[in-house]
């Protein structure tokens, strides 16, 4: 046994490791090629031994391609060397694997039971594609004729779920009128937004139940929104009691499970019973008079706060700091003042929007209040105000204490004017809420009328005093037909008939009802009653006696109905209906009689007081040509200063009259009121200047008087003439809307009173004839411009565009210098621009007309103060519509994304 041996591998000679007596080794490390070897020992050789070297499967390169869902809008993305996955549900991957010494390779995935081949391409390529909608783990084995891979190959994919959209909505109901819905909200979603949704289902005591759903406008595909939404209620018709429930519904784009949603908590809005309606109404009535009788109050205050500084600044020099103060109160009564009406005046148009919230009113009644709510909007005049900033600036440069005198009579004598207009807002206010409550009581009435007609009718049915025409011809249908099929109708029209009360139980439960109604009703005209009292109004109203004559009769027949007796429930059904409707016609009559004397009562004392007013102008006129031509020193001089004040005191007579009336008429016009100050202010004048012999000046009054006279003569007059038109056409107003055909348009009118002005202003005439003519003028004017702010007003309820704003205010500085006598170049050149004005805009409206498109009726003007909270969701979406305008069209939505993202960052930051 020799005690080495060696390794021949080639030239070299290696010796091996002696392991024991006649044991060696030798070990190969990390053979790289083939090779071929002997043992050499003692001398001796083994044979030839051959080492042959194995290539385990190796993997070069891993490609992942990740195709998204289209829905996702993300492109596709290839990731090299990369095992460990995060896509969305729906991805499919693609493995593309780069091999050397593979001949066959398979993916195990740990959801499933057995491997899956991998395809084989060119150049040891394997490739598999699979989509993925839940987590899994993989592995990949590798493998050749001689063995496999050695290193383990193995994975995670994990699957990010398609969530559900998310939903805040934030809402604010208008319970006031119940008129809108304020709806505003975030919604958001990991790939994108499809629709939004508000679904209403609505309920009630008196109507079939009804559901239906409004689109919300929103930006498809966009990830994250804010929305706002202004839901109009008067398309639903809503009545009192009903119940209004909503919820509002996002849906998401998911292109795997199809589109999810996310739904709102659902929301119940509930209109008030008619009782809680009419309380409300009369809550708000009783404020806003309390509100008209404070205002009236302040102004009051106000003008003696003004006749006590006119006392105290009498013969002063300058100011001293007590003035000043006094001075600065006014300035800020005058402000407190202004504030309070202007409450007043949004007060009332509440109130009259409450009403028809509750139910129509009586088309006179309407336009009463319409013209009620006209002639408060004229309340502030810019006159005042310009007078008030003026003294306030007089103040400021201490300017002298006479011309802040001269400013506060002035202003004494406005303020007079406002005084007299809120004593008549009242009294009207006053009147008006009386024409309501007795108009209510007779649609009260009218409604209790019907539904004991429909209780009659049906007692009638289940007794068989009145058979049902229907009934009898679906049996006739039924005997035609044949057995089945007539059963089938038979069923059929018992589901019909349901819809009705059948039994004795439900009518007396109706009946039960009404009679609480009644009772209500009872309530109502003993309100009637108490509030004719106060303004001293014709009772001609249910006696108690008829109504609890009524309400026996519906008693007597609730306990027929509860005793199963229908045929003995008609009889005082019938009663009850034939008194009921006798009530109703008394009302009614009331309700005519009242308005027809009314009538004619204003339209006589109109006629008196015009016939009057022509009496005192021509004695004016003739005191002024006996005054002219008469000496200070002529003992017939006192004589005339005597006349001139008897004048005064007549004009008082017809001014009280006047004034009676207007509190009476809502329709006429508050420039009379301004008229009668001018009046006044004249006469108080003429009287002084005669007083103290400054005889010119005493002229110059006096024919200013006369102008003044003679403009309310002709003021009244067209109102006469316009109330004699009304009552023949059987009409409560003015017409109102559309041109009619014939009629000459607003433009036409401008042209023809422009030329009369410029043929005035060339004619060289003076006196009564020019005053007459002015007059004449400036009445003319005032129509125009009253018939123009109406059409205003109703193109703004329309929604269309609004026709020559600032027309009114300079129509109205014309009415002043006609008035005044002050027919400039200056006034002749702003009637042409008004004449300009107005025909562009009428051309503009015809156009509006013929277009098709406008046709259709338009939502009420609800236009309201919308809440801070909801201000902040209309900033946001604006910054939203912005943000689109600037993000490129053609980018990725994945990429919209992350821009809106940044720029939400941004506005956070901000």
């Amino acid at each position: 046994i020799p005690e080495a041996t060696y390794l021949i591998i080639g030239q070299q000679r290696v010796k091996m490791e002696a392991l024991k007596v006649g044991s060696f080794s030798y070990l190969f490390e990390k053979p790289q090629q083939d090779l071929s070897f002997q043992i050499e020992a003692a001398g001796f050789y083994s044979d030839t031994y051959f080492l042959r070297i194995v290539n385990r499967p190796e993997l070069l390169a891993l490609k992942v391609q990740l195709g998204f869902p289209r829905y996702i809008g993300r492109p596709s993305q290839t990731l090299q060397n990369v095992g460990n996955l995060e896509v969305p549900e729906g991805t499919r991957i693609s493995w593309v694997m780069q091999t050397a010494n593979a001949d066959h390779a398979s993916i195990l995935f740990f959801s499933e039971k057995g491997p899956s081949p991998m395809q084989s391409g060119d150049n040891q390529l394997f490739t598999y594609s699979k989509g993925f909608f839940n987590p899994d783990g993989y592995s990949i084995t590798l493998s050749n004729e001689n063995s496999e891979n050695k290193d383990h190959i193995s994975y995670r994919i994990e699957v990010i779920k398609d969530q559900f959209p998310a939903l805040v909505l934030d809402h604010v109901r208008d319970s006031v009128l119940f008129k809108n819905i304020l709806l505003a909200g975030n919604i958001q979603d990991d790939y994108g937004l499809t629709k939004l949704e508000l679904h209403y289902q609505i309920s009630g005591k008196d109507r079939a139940e009804e559901s239906g759903t409004v689109p919300i406008e929103i930006v498809n595909h966009q990830t994250q929104q804010n929305f706002f939404y202004n839901w109009i209620l008067d398309s639903l018709h809503l009545n009192a009691g009903d119940k209004l429930l909503y919820y509002v519904e996002v849906w998401d784009n998911d292109g795997v499970h199809g589109h999810k949603s996310t739904k709102s908590a659902a929301y119940q809005f509930e209109l008030p019973g008619d009782e809680a309606f009419k309380a409300e109404i009369k809550k708000s009535q009783a404020a806003t008079e309390n509100e008209l009788e404070r205002s009236l109050s302040r102004a009051k205050s106000l003008k003696e706060s003004i006749q006590e500084a006119e006392q105290r600044l009498k013969g002063k020099q300058s100011l001293d700091w007590q003035d000043k103060k006094m001075l600065e109160d006014l300035i800020q009564q005058k402000a407190n003042l202004d504030k309070m009406i202007e409450g007043l005046k949004e007060q009332n148009k509440v109130l009259e929007e409450k009403k028809d919230a509750y139910a129509e009113q009586n088309e006179r009644i309407r336009e009463k209040s319409e013209q009620i709510q006209k002639l408060m909007n004229e309340l502030l005049d810019d006159e005042t105000k310009k007078m008030f900033q003026e003294l306030e600036k007089m103040l400021r440069e201490n300017q002298d204490p006479s011309q802040i005198q001269k400013m506060l009579d002035k202003m004494d004598r406005q303020e007079i004017n406002l005084e007299k207009e809120l004593e008549r807002m009242l009294e009207l206010f006053k009147d008006m809420q009386y024409e309501y409550k007795l108009d209510q009581a007779i649609h009260e009435i009218g409604t209790q009328v019907e539904k004991q007609k429909e209780i009659l009718e049906k007692t009638e049915e289940l007794s068989g005093e009145k058979k049902d025409p229907k009934a009898t011809e679906k049996g006739d249908d039924k005997t035609e037909k044949g057995g089945d099929q007539a059963k089938k109708d038979d069923k059929s029209g018992l589901q019909d008939e349901n819809a009705g009360p059948k039994t004795e139980e439900e009518l007396a439960k109706m009946q039960e009802e009404l009679a609480q109604e009644t009772e209500h009703f009872e309530k109502s005209i003993e309100e009637l009653k108490k509030l004719g009292e106060e303004l001293d109004k014709p009772e001609n109203t249910p006696s108690e006696e008829q109504m609890d004559q009524v309400q026996e009769l519906q008693k007597q027949s609730q306990e027929s109905l509860k005793q199963k007796d229908a045929r003995k429930a008609t009889e005082p059904q019938k009663k009850s209906v034939e008194k009921m409707q006798k009530m109703k016609q008394q009302l009614e009559g009331m309700q005519n009689t009242m308005e027809m004397e009314m009538d004619q009562q204003n339209l006589e004392s109109l006629r008196q007081i015009i016939h009057g007013l022509i009496k005192l102008s021509y004695d004016q006129e003739s005191l002024i040509k006996e005054f002219n031509s008469i000496q200070q020193s002529d003992p017939a001089y006192v004589q005339l200063s005597q006349n001139q004040l008897k004048i005064k005191d007549d004009s008082k007579v017809l001014e009280d009259s006047l004034l009676a009336l207007a509190k009476k008429d809502p329709f006429m016009g508050s420039i009379v009121t301004r008229e009668i100050g001018e009046l006044n202010d004249h006469l108080d004048k003429a009287s002084l200047n005669i007083k103290e012999r400054r005889k010119s000046n005493a002229s110059a009054d006096m024919q200013l008087s006369m102008t003044s006279i003679n403009n309310l003569a002709l003021m009244l007059n067209d109102h006469f003439e316009m109330m004699m038109q009304m009552m023949q056409n059987a009409m409560p107003s003015m017409s109102k809307g559309k041109k009619q055909k014939g009629k000459k348009s607003l433009g036409e009118m401008q042209m023809k009173l422009n030329q009369q002005m410029e043929e005035i202003k060339n004619s060289g005439k003076g006196g009564r004839q020019l005053s007459e003519e002015l007059a004449k003028m400036a009445a003319e004017q005032e129509r125009i411009r009253r018939a123009l702010q109406e059409m205003q007003e109703q193109m703004k309820q329309e929604g269309g565009k609004s026709m020559g704003n600032d027309l009114p205010g300079k129509m109205e500085q014309t009415e002043l210098d006609l008035v005044n006598k002050q027919l400039t170049d200056q006034t002749i050149r702003r009637q042409k621009e008004i004449v300009t004005r107005l025909l562009e805009s009428e051309k503009s409206m015809r156009e509006q007309e013929q277009d098709e498109e406008r046709k259709g009726e338009t939502a009420k003007d609800y236009q309201k103060e919308i809440p801070k909270a909801f201000e902040e969701y209309l900033r946001l979406k604006e910054k939203e519509v912005e943000l689109l305008k600037t993000v490129p069209p053609k980018l990725y939505p994945y990429y919209k994304k992350e821009v809106n993202e940044y720029f939400k960052r941004l506005g956070n930051q901000k």
